[in-house]
């Protein structure tokens, strides 16, 4: 019994001394076929870069596209212009699977799916705003475009 106190008192101990993490997030936007937000390191590296991902929770059922669809669909995409101290932004695709539903041959998920991005600030130095409009396709037996703005400080 002695023990368990004292394992307690140090696990309440190490949660009260953690160092906060500096990771960010922009809210869920929220589709009929599932969720999009923006998850980032928080902090540059030495070359200024920030590494995030675009978290794409599909529903049961759903599926978006790789970086090159197939026969149809829509390929991710993002533009930073409206970011501040953004120089640019680089999507990674983690393999897809390939489909064919009968209407033709694509590449994609049919699961939720962390794209990786890799945001690389103009000064490493100076504080950014990375402001997001991202446009992706997420189809059910029908697509619905999603287009939205995500933003992080």
């Amino acid at each position: 019994m002695q023990s368990l106190k004292i394992l307690l008192l140090c696990s309440a101990f190490g949660l009260g001394t953690s160092i906060p993490a500096s990771a960010s997030s922009s809210i869920w936007y929220n589709s009929e076929g599932g969720q999009v937000r923006l998850v980032t390191s928080g902090k540059p590296d030495e070359a200024g870069r920030v590494q995030g991902v675009l978290d794409i929770a599909l529903k049961p059922g759903w599926k978006t596209y790789w970086r090159d669809p197939g026969d149809a669909g829509v390929p991710p995409q993002i533009d930073i212009s409206p970011s501040t101290n953004v120089a640019s932004a680089a999507f990674s695709f983690p393999p897809p699977q390939r489909h064919d539903d009968g209407y033709g041959k694509w590449a994609g998920y049919d699961h939720p799916v962390s794209l990786p991005v890799t945001f690389t600030l103009s000064a490493a130095d100076q504080p950014a705003i990375i402001v997001a409009d991202v446009f992706l396709g997420i189809c059910e037996t029908i697509c619905i475009p999603v287009q939205t703005r995500l933003t992080i400080d």
